[in-house]
């Protein structure tokens, strides 16, 4: 049975939000209003009419279609936290689109979620945050009991002159379920939060093959940064990894650059081109990622040895790979 159907009426979606213990696929079979803080949880609408492009005002050409996801909590018709959808994006496929439902996760099994989070609109950083599991706080669940937990999907829409239309125009669809939260299930909770988080980041955008930069790199001809020091200089600043393969990327301009203080002193010089690395971790795992290389000014002039100075994954995990793909 459906949740909640909504009419016409301000910026409200006529559509139809069903929740599940099991992911939807192509129907709403299995749908409950009501769940366990113990359970996973995951949701599907369906709209009345009209494709989620459509009403969303979405386009295939749009390099990272999303929707944005607000998670309101009460307890007895009180307000006790909410999750604001300008800090959730959840990206869609290019196949959505042309769809009139949309599958996602809620509280999704670790191991089973198919739904990427973003922070950002660009989706570079900040995965894998699921609102749902952000909100597991003690001021928002603050004792066992039934909660009601809302969802509103909307997008930010643009007139036809490319500005931001007020809040009243955004389409959005809502909907909502019981919840009967138990203080004993809050460390599995805030463990599938990261669990999620981690695989989310680790899966999100694995790459099906090698970048382009390892077919068509950037030529090594400086006598301070030749393929046999940078090989060396990464086996030895990252003995984590088991270096794969290496490339820089193409350039112009300089190679080198110096980076200087507030009062005009270098404290370093850096590579410009970046070195993409595909390497296997300690985990067993491969991962593709870009390392930055530098030398330290030592004054008078002079700089010392080349050296690893960052990488992608410091920032955040690096896009895994198959092995078997690294060639």
């Amino acid at each position: 049975m459906a949740l909640t159907t909504f009419a016409n009426g301000r910026n409200e979606v006529p559509a139809k939000m069903y929740f599940s213990t099991t992911p939807f696929t192509s129907s709403s079979t299995g749908a409950k209003t009501s769940f366990k803080s113990s359970d996973y949880i995951y949701g599907r609408f369906e709209l009345d009419k009209g494709t989620i492009g459509e009403v969303f005002k979405l386009k295939p050409t749009d390099k990272m279609p999303f929707l944005d996801l607000t998670v309101t909590i009460y307890k007895n018709d009180e307000q006790t936290g909410s999750e604001q959808g300008s800090l959730n994006h959840i990206l869609l496929k290019p196949e959505d689109l042309s769809h009139n439902y949309f599958n996602f996760d809620v509280l999704p099994d670790p191991d089973k979620s198919t739904s990427i989070f973003s922070a950002l609109d660009d989706f570079s950083a900040g995965l894998g945050f699921f609102p749902l599991y952000n909100l597991v706080q003690p001021e928002v669940f603050p004792e066992t009991g039934t909660y009601k937990v809302e969802l509103q999907y909307y997008v930010e829409t643009k007139d036809a002159w490319g500005n931001d239309q007020d809040r009243e125009k955004w389409p959005i669809v809502k909907g909502s379920f019981d919840l009967n939260f138990n203080e004993n299930d809050i460390t599995k909770l805030q463990d599938n939060k990261t669990k999620v988080k981690d695989a989310t980041r680790e899966n999100a955008f694995r790459y099906d093959k090698l970048p382009d930069v390892f077919s068509n790199p950037g030529p090594l001809t400086d006598p301070n940064a030749t393929s046999a020091k940078i090989a060396a200089i990464l086996k030895r600043d990252l003995p984590d990894r088991t270096i794969l393969k290496f490339a820089a990327e193409k350039v112009s301009g300089l190679q080198w650059n110096i980076a200087k203080d507030d009062i005009d002193i270098p404290k370093y010089k850096y590579f410009t081109p970046n070195i993409w690395v595909a390497y296997k971790a300690d985990n067993g795992k491969c991962y593709v990622g870009t390392v930055t290389l530098r030398e330290n000014y030592q004054g008078g002039g002079t700089y010392g040895p080349l050296q690893v100075a960052f990488t992608s994954a410091s920032e955040q995990a690096d896009r895994g790979i198959d092995c078997v793909k690294v060639k």
